[in-house]
This record gives C-alpha cells, sequence and structure tokens, in this order.
C-alpha cells in the first residue's frame, strides 16, 4: 500500500517550507508588501483549484482503470472511483460549509481587507494586479501538470502525484502564512485590524482570516490533511484498477511531484524577488 512516506523523498517538504517562510518574512515589512503577496499567492493557489476538476474529468472518462475481479469484463470501469479520490480536494473549493460561499470569494474578500489595511484605493489595487509580468508563467505550469492523456496511464498518475504533492504541501503552505503573517503580528495593529473586521455572508459571518486557517495550522488541522489522504488513495486504487505495479505508480507518481516541488519553489522565490524590488522602490519614495 503506497503512503505518505513513499512520496516523501520526491518532495523535499524542508526546503520547499524554508523558502515559503523567507517569502512570507519579507511580506511582513508592510502593510503594501503583505497585499501584494497574497495578491500573488491568492492567484497562484485559484489555478489549482480550477484545475483539479479537470484532472478528475480526465480519469473519469479513462479506460485504463478496470476491476480485475468484475464478473463481467465490459463491466468493470472503475475510472469515477479513482476521480472521487482526486475530485475530494474541490468540493470546499466550490462551497465552504460554513458560508455557502467558495472558497475563492473567500479568498477575495481577505484580499478586499488587506487593501484597506494597507490604505489602498481601487485604482491602487488594479496597478498592483495588472504590475505582475511573471505570474501567468506559473499558472500555465500548473494547468500544464494537471493536464493528462486520458489514454496514458503513466501520463494520469504522474498528473494525480503532481495533486498528491500540492494537497501535502498545502496544509504547510497556509500554516506558514498564518503563522508569520498573522500570528507573529496577533498582538500588533495587524491582529487588532483582523479581530475588529468581519466578513458577513448569508450563511454566517467569518473573520477575513477564515479563507487562511480552514486549510490548517500549527495547532489544527485543515482541510487539506483528508485532501491529501484522498489523493495518495488514488493513488493505491491506480494500483488496483491498472495493470501497473505499485513500484511503478510510485515511480510515475514521483514525477509530478517533483514537479510540483520545483513549481512551488519558483513561485515562492518568484514572489520574494518581487517583494525586495518593490520594497526598494517603496524606501526610494
Amino acid at each position: 500500500m503506497i503512503t505518505l512516506d513513499d512520496l516523501q523523498g520526491f518532495l523535499a517538504v524542508d526546503d520547499i517550507n524554508r523558502v515559503m517562510k523567507s517569502a512570507c518574512q519579507d511580506a511582513i515589512a508592510t502593510p503594501e508588501l503583505m497585499h501584494l503577496f497574497m495578491q500573488r499567492f491568492v492567484r497562484y493557489s485559484a489555478a489549482y483549484s480550477h484545475s483539479v476538476p479537470t484532472l478528475c474529468g480526465t480519469i473519469g472518462k479513462s479506460q485504463c482503470f478496470l476491476d480485475p475481479a468484475a464478473a463481467i469484463p465490459s463491466n468493470a470501469d472503475r475510472a469515477m472511483d479513482v476521480a472521487a479520490k482526486v475530485f475530494s480536494a474541490a468540493i470546499e473549493e466550490f462551497r465552504d460549509p460554513r458560508t455557502n460561499v467558495s472558497h475563492r470569494t473567500l479568498a477575495f474578500a481577505l484580499l478586499d481587507q488587506l487593501a484597506e489595511y494597507a490604505g489602498l484605493s481601487a485604482a491602487d489595487v488594479e496597478h498592483v494586479v495588472q504590475a505582475e509580468d511573471w505570474l501567468a508563467e506559473m499558472v500555465a505550469s500548473v494547468h500544464n501538470c494537471y493536464e493528462a492523456d486520458a489514454n496514458n496511464l503513466a501520463d494520469m498518475v504522474r498528473a494525480m502525484g503532481f495533486h498528491a504533492a500540492a494537497e501535502t504541501i498545502g496544509g504547510n503552505e497556509f500554516s506558514i502564512i498564518n503563522a508569520v503573517l498573522f500570528c507573529s503580528q496577533r498582538q500588533g495593529r495587524f491582529g487588532q485590524f483582523i479581530k475588529q473586521h468581519k466578513l458577513r455572508f448569508e450563511a454566517g459571518t467569518v473573520s477575513p482570516w477564515y479563507w487562511i486557517v480552514i486549510h490548517g495550522t500549527d495547532a489544527t488541522e485543515g482541510v487539506e490533511l483528508g485532501h491529501a489522504d484522498d489523493a495518495i488513495q488514488a493513488l493505491n486504487y491506480a494500483v488496483r484498477y491498472s495493470t501497473a505495479s505499485e513500484a511503478q505508480v510510485i515511480a510515475w507518481a514521483g514525477q509530478g511531484i517533483r514537479q510540483l516541488a520545483a513549481i512551488q519553489t519558483q513561485f515562492f522565490s518568484r514572489v520574494q524577488q518581487e517583494l525586495r524590488a518593490a520594497s526598494t522602490l517603496l524606501v526610494a519614495a
């Protein structure tokens, strides 16, 4: 049975965590930089949330996943069972159970609050959004890694490995953001700002920081933990319902995991470069 331990060697979690933490530490230098960081992070994260269903559709239409124990071979298709384990990560993205809105709506509501905290006008925010000249490349890379050929088992498992790595790293990602951006400033002006402001939706009222903490903190298990477990279970289903060995599935998944590690490292390195360039401009002004 495939477990997280079988995949860790492809991921270099500690190295990725260090890059993420370093970028977050640069982000808290000023409210403007924190807003810039979160603008880039929200849009980068969105590339994952809407790509998961694409992979599920590819898996679901594949003829590569068949139950060898099926009494009637023509009724052996188990592709949707595999896809379901991947799709679990998308459910809350489309509807958060507490607020009945999508995670993206929650994320943009947080950005609105961060813009207010930084004293930015709507025009200022639009300038920040339009100023990026590198993020589109990162988003395209995420899309490409979630795409797969439904007739190619190796390609689908590679994409499933990418997804499993994204869900595994996701909990760390949000936990680090929470620790550096919020917890380290909890007693200061930013912490007070977050506590004093609320997001109101038809189904309920939450903190602006809600989108971050529901994904996991140092003290709580977020939605990513269950998603990661399901993503790994999808790989086990790939073994059960295909002719590939466990070792072969791990190797194929490892290719996708390495892709995720490279993209994640590149994103946080690039956003850190932008933060430092923006910091220099702020000092000069």
